[in-house]
C-alpha cells in the first residue's frame, strides 16, 4: 500500500540501519570506557531528595548503602522511574489494551533483507525488520500473548498476517518476549535539581522505531547543557532550554507512534478500508511520502536537538560541584 524511500534524505547516512539495542549499549559502554568513564552496574537507587544546595541519592551496592551528593541528578531510570516519583511530576497517559510479541528469529523470508515491512491484517499487525546478523526482529500485536512465545506462535502470526504469494517459514527462535505498551508523557522535564529523560519522561508504542533514538537525543542535549553549566559556560537558568527543546520532540513522537498504532490495531472493517485507501493514495504522491520519511528518520525533529548559544557571557563558578566529574549508574 505504501513504500517509503530513505535514500534521498538530507543526510550523510540516507538509509535505515537496524541495530539491536544490546549492540547500541555495547558501543556506548566501550566509548565511555575509552574516555575514562566508569559505569556502575547492579546498583539500586533507594531514595532521592533535594534542597537549595544540591541533591542526594541513597544507593545500595554490594549490599552496602551509600549516599551520593551532587549538584544535579538525571533520572534515566525507565517507566517506573524513582527520580520521577521523587519529583511528583505527573506522567500523563494510559496503556493500550493489546499485548505485543517481540522476537528475534531466523526466517525463510520471501521479502528479503533489504527493507522493513509492516503487514496490516484483520487479525492485527506484524512488523519484520532485518538485523545485521541475518536474523529478523518481529513485532506483532496479539491478544493474550504468551509470556515466552514459541516458534509455533510466531509461525501462526506469519500464516495469518504475512505474505500470501509465498509462505514464510520460521527456522529458528533466538529469544522472545511479551510486553504491553503505554503512551505517556511527563508534564515537566525538570523539578529544580532533578531532570528526567528517556523512558522516565516519555513512553510509547514501538511503531516507527522512535523510542531509543529519542532518549539518546535527550541525553545529548541535557548532557551538553549540564556540562556547560558546570563548566561556567552557561548560567543555570539555561537548563530550562532542555524542556523547551525536548518535550515538543517527545510529543511529536507520541503522536506519530500513536497514529501508527491506532491504524494497526483497528478491528473495524470500515476503518481498515479507509486506512488502506488513504495509504494507497499517499503512495502515489511523493511529497507526503517524503514528509513521512523525514518523521520516521527523526530528521524533521532535528531543530529540537540544537542548542542555542549561551544566553550570556561565561560566568565564574561561585560554588564547586558537590562531586566533580560525571557518574553513570545503570
Amino acid at each position: 500500500m505504501l513504500k517509503l524511500d530513505f535514500s534521498k534524505l538530507p543526510s550523510k547516512h540516507p538509509y535505515l540501519m537496524m541495530l539491536p539495542q544490546n549492540l547500541t549499549e555495547q558501543v556506548f559502554a566501550e566509548r565511555i570506557a575509552a574516555l575514562g568513564g566508569v559505569i556502575h552496574r547492579m546498583v539500586e537507587a533507594k531514595a532521592v531528595v533535594q534542597d537549595a544546595d544540591g541533591a542526594r541519592v541513597t544507593v545500595v551496592e554490594n549490599g552496602r548503602e551509600k549516599l551520593i551528593s551532587a549538584r544535579y541528578v538525571v533520572g534515566a531510570d525507565g517507566m517506573q522511574s524513582l527520580v520521577r516519583r521523587s519529583t511528583g511530576i505527573e506522567f500523563d497517559g494510559a496503556a493500550y489494551d493489546a499485548s505485543f510479541v517481540l522476537a528475534d528469529v531466523r526466517l525463510d523470508w520471501p521479502v528479503g533483507p533489504t527493507e522493513v515491512s509492516l503487514f496490516f491484517a484483520p487479525a492485527g499487525l506484524v512488523v519484520v525488520a532485518p538485523l545485521p546478523d541475518g536474523s529478523y526482529r518481529v513485532v506483532a500485536t496479539m491478544d493474550d500473548a504468551p509470556e515466552k512465545p514459541e516458534i509455533a506462535d510466531i509461525q501462526a502470526l506469519f500464516d495469518s498476517r504475512g505474505p500470501t504469494k509465498k509462505r514464510t517459514r520460521v527456522l529458528d527462535l533466538s529469544w522472545s518476549s511479551r510486553f504491553r505498551v503505554h503512551h505517556r508523557l511527563v508534564r515537566s522535564y525538570r523539578k529544580d535539581r532533578l531532570f528526567l529523560m528517556g523512558d522516565a519522561a516519555h513512553v510509547h508504542s514501538p511503531a516507527g522505531g522512535q523510542g531509543m533514538n529519542t532518549g539518546i537525543i535527550d541525553a545529548v542535549v541535557l548532557g551538553q547543557l549540564l556540562g556547560d553549566v558546570v563548566n561556567g559556560v552557561r548560567p543555570a537558568a539555561d537548563l530550562d532550554v532542555y524542556e523547551t527543546l525536548r518535550r515538543p520532540a517527545a510529543q511529536e513522537v507520541l503522536e506519530l507512534a500513536g497514529t501508527m498504532t491506532d491504524m494497526a490495531l483497528t478491528r473495524s472493517a470500515v476503518k481498515r478500508f479507509v486506512r488502506n485507501l488513504v495509504l494507497s493514495v499517499l503512495n502515489l504522491n511523493p511529497f507526503p511520502k517524503r514528509r513521512i520519511a523525514l518523521k520516521l528518520s527523526g530528521l524533521s525533529r532535528a531543530p529540537l536537538a540544537r542548542l542555542p548559544a549561551p544566553s550570556r557571557e561565561p560566568i565564574a563558578q561561585t560554588k564547586p560541584a558537590a562531586e566533580p566529574g560525571l557518574k553513570l549508574v545503570a
